[in-house]
């Protein structure tokens, strides 16, 4: 069988970088620093791609290289599922999203009512009715549906009182 030790030491090295930076994440998130991505991961994958290379240019690569490699992405992935969900709970980071939406809305908001107008502007010059018509013509012929059925519902009820009538006086004349 193939010498595991280069593998080993890609997958100890990558393991160790994974805590480093687990505990380097959760430290920043805590402090409410601003985090830089690239000053973050660039230790990370420098050292990761650093041990790669060595690792492909010694020659022959185990056969368990894929097997050590999943298990460093099932733990990868454990480790910052772990640091997302406890720097996602702190109210640091409910205060910085909170002010991202606040200042997603503040755009957002004019740029809707623009495009709303727009639209509003070629439906007109179409000759086509606008939304708010189209909404205030629904809402008309739902009232009068609702009328429409209040009134067969009476006429229901009156042919019923005649078929009641009409039944006694039969009876009365029998």
């Amino acid at each position: 069988m193939a010498d595991n030790t280069g593998t080993q030491q890609l997958f100890d090295l990558w393991k160790k970088q994974v805590d480093e930076g687990t505990q380097a994440w959760l430290k920043m998130a805590g402090q409410g620093q601003t985090v830089d991505p690239q000053a973050f991961w660039r230790p990370f994958m420098d050292q990761g791609m650093q041990a790669w290379s060595k690792v492909m240019t010694q020659g022959t690569v185990s056969p368990d290289l894929m097997t050590q490699w999943k298990q460093f992405l099932d733990q990868w992935i454990a480790a910052w599922s772990k640091v997302l969900e406890q720097s996602m709970g702190t109210e640091a980071f409910a205060q910085a999203m909170g002010k991202q939406l606040e200042g997603f809305l503040s755009v957002a908001a004019p740029v809707k009512k623009a495009a709303e107008q727009q639209v509003e502007a070629g439906v007109a010059s179409l000759g086509l009715p606008s939304r708010n018509q189209v909404i205030g013509l629904a809402k008309q012929v739902a009232g009068l549906e609702e009328k429409i059925e209040g009134v067969e519902d009476r006429i229901d009820a009156v042919l019923a009182r005649l078929d009641a009538l009409a039944a006694a006086s039969k009876k009365e004349r029998e």
